[in-house]
């Protein structure tokens, strides 16, 4: 039964990934894995995007064996289109639940988990929520590193607002307003494990705004 349902979730994540998805930004980065309980890791990253860039950090801890959560924040400068582009805050947390485990002879390591993200940047402010399913593959090849692929598949509702500031924008006046949507996004990604508590992380995001995520991931506990 659970390589059948392993199966019907690939199946599911190549299906949905062509289709058109809403800007996302803090991504994933980590696999389906979490954290043992009471253990905490940090991360610092830097995103590079088709309208945007970022730097953020991440803070995740270990609940119960199986399920943990993760909080990050950080700093995005973006250009969305209704004024002038500035920086502002980003923030999102999720939780994760890992029920399908290699070790236990399952083919994939998968995850069910669910999260939201939001954005503030003067008159823009963006807010996602929804669930996501994670796959993993880790791959060993000396003592204690490993190179872990992985994907995220990501549906959520989000909402977009405008509110102006000011009475002109780009030179003509504008009225509030509120935009509703669901989205679909692929995260794909890698996790490279160089000892036992640091691990280097690179992500691709495709989603309407495309972007790349990078940076590293300390264990402390």
């Amino acid at each position: 039964m659970r390589i059948i349902f392993s199966i019907m979730v690939i199946g599911i994540i190549i299906m949905l990934s062509i289709f058109s998805a809403s800007a996302q930004f803090l991504g994933q980065l980590s696999t389906a894995q979490t954290l043992n309980k009471g253990e905490t890791m940090l991360g610092a990253y830097l995103g590079v995007y088709e309208d945007a860039f970022s730097v953020f950090g991440q803070f995740r801890h270990g609940i119960v064996k199986y399920l943990d959560f993760g909080f990050k924040m950080g700093m995005l400068n973006l250009d969305p289109g209704y004024g002038e582009g500035k920086t502002g805050l980003a923030f999102g947390g999720d939780v994760k639940y890992w029920f399908l485990e290699r070790e236990s002879n399952d083919p994939l390591d998968v995850s069910l988990g669910g999260g939201m993200e939001f954005l503030k940047i003067t008159d823009y402010s963006l807010f996602t929520l929804g669930g996501n399913v994670i796959a993993s593959y880790e791959f060993e090849y000396g003592r204690e590193k490993s190179v872990v692929p992985y994907g995220r598949l990501n549906l959520r509702w989000e909402r977009a607002s405008f509110k102006r500031s000011s009475r002109w924008v780009w030179g003509n006046e504008r009225e509030d307003w509120n935009d509703d949507d669901m989205g679909v996004a692929l995260s794909l990604g890698a996790d490279l494990k160089l000892s036992q508590d640091f691990n280097l992380v690179g992500e691709l995001q495709i989603d309407d705004n495309v972007g790349f995520v990078a940076g590293a991931n300390y264990g402390i506990f």
